[in-house]
């Protein structure tokens, strides 16, 4: 799997039991690998969010399918996985029957997700009985945590309007470091995410490939980055570890003129914010 440039850009082009679950006592369970989530819907919209992070913001009108590799997301102890169902918005061809069906799933390097040791299971209505329009959640103690440091060293946050006016100065800072387009500039604003995300994915950090990476970027984008700092929106992510910082819909604050975007995920570490997914 190719790494994305600049590690985080985002090119904004762009009953049963509710869920069944395995006992992964009786499985074997590796001891490091990659936690999935996969996940179709058809004629019903489909939102699921990981320990707070929006794996899909359930807005689409369109049936979709697809994947998400959620190790970042990862915490020491219970984890939440959170799924909503909603009507579609206008109306809709009858006839066509309603699902969903949302799985966790333990891969290894070089499978493809359906072929990992499945840990969760929603499927709706089959074997859900829970109301559209309702959270359904699902909590489960990883049978391993990915490698991170980040757990270790992020505090939790409690929001003040000091630590929200520190945050937009730091934003400002960041805004201002990406416009000099200095590779060494930048890694030093983005050092623990690079080294954290790295470790996560079992990937070796290698500070010359981001040097590179971060001065491919710039030669694309350049020094057109602007910070929007109306109608900030601070979420708590990850037991109050991690806060994304959005637009009040919920989209990057940062972005340049030539349709690329940078998410902003900080955490507290030694009285100070750090970017860290």
């Amino acid at each position: 799997m190719q790494r994305i440039l600049f590690l985080f850009l985002v090119l904004t082009l762009c009953i049963q039991p509710i869920f069944g679950e395995v006992n992964p006592n009786s499985l074997g369970l590796p001891k490091e690998g990659y936690y999935i989530i996969t996940y179709k819907n058809y004629s019903v919209n489909l939102e699921i969010s990981a320990n707070g992070y929006d794996v899909r913001d359930g807005s689409s009108n369109e049936d979709s399918s697809g994947q998400a590799d959620i190790n970042y997301w990862i915490l020491p102890g219970k984890n939440k996985i959170k799924i909503r169902l909603t009507e579609r918005k206008g109306i809709q061809k009858e006839g066509l029957s309603k699902e969903a069906e949302v799985k966790l799933m333990l891969g290894q390097k070089g499978q493809f997700p359906d072929e990992g040791i499945p840990l969760k299971h929603f499927q709706w209505p089959d074997q859900t009985q829970t109301n559209v329009g309702k959270w359904t959640e699902l909590e489960f103690d990883p049978p391993f945590l990915p490698p991170s440091q980040l757990w270790k060293q992020a505090e939790s946050i409690s929001l003040t309007k000091e630590k929200e006016t520190s945050v937009i100065e730091f934003a400002s800072e960041f805004t201002k470091i990406l416009n000099t387009k200095d590779p060494k500039k930048i890694l030093s604003m983005i050092q623990f995410r690079a080294q954290d995300t790295s470790e996560v994915r079992y990937y070796p950090y290698v500070e010359a490939d981001e040097l590179k990476s971060i001065n491919d970027m710039t030669k694309a984008i350049g020094s057109s980055w602007k910070l929007d700092t109306k109608n900030i929106k601070f979420t708590l992510l990850c037991n109050n570890q991690i806060l994304s910082v959005t637009d009040h819909k919920g989209e990057p604050i940062i972005t340049s003129k030539k349709g690329a975007s940078i998410p902003l995920y900080l955490s507290w570490i030694a009285g100070k914010w750090v970017i860290v997914r």
